[in-house]
């Protein structure tokens, strides 16, 4: 199943040239005290394969109690950490989900989620300062930024 999976964001990132994946799990399988940790352990299979024909970058973890979002850019070849959190240019997105019931897989296109999450990106590195990515969102403890840039 992994490998259809793979193929199918490899030929969309063959045909898009950038684009950005968000990974939508089920927060209760990522068993860490460290989520950021296993959120990145958990989609690094996947970013292997992606990364060897391509640039790829973890941006964010967003964690609520039933879901996790890992956002990863593919090919953002604009993305500038240092004014990051100035940039909100949108990127087509696409949803690569595990579902919580079959264990499966699916990837498709979100348009709707392009500005939005671009938009929430640049707000969380301002929030950040100059902490490296990925950041952390954390919507069952909270948040806590310590050192925001400012604009």
């Amino acid at each position: 199943m992994m490998d259809n999976i793979n193929r199918e964001v490899l030929n969309v990132i063959e045909e898009q040239g950038t684009i950005r994946i968000v990974v939508d799990v089920p927060t209760d399988i990522l068993h860490s005290d460290n989520i950021l940790d296993a959120a990145s352990d958990f989609v690094r299979p996947l970013m292997d394969e992606w990364e060897k024909n391509n640039r790829t970058q973890l941006i964010v973890v967003d964690i609520y109690p039933r879901h996790t979002y890992i956002v990863i850019d593919i090919n953002n070849w604009q993305y500038n950490y240092n004014i990051a959190h100035q940039q909100t240019f949108p990127i087509p997105v696409y949803i690569l989900r595990l579902s919580r019931r079959s264990k499966q897989w699916i990837f498709f296109r979100r348009a709707i989620e392009d500005q939005k999450i671009a938009i929430s990106i640049a707000e969380l590195h301002r929030c950040n300062g100059t902490n490296p990515t990925p950041f952390l969102a954390d919507h069952i403890r909270g948040s806590v930024y310590l050192s925001p840039r400012t604009t």
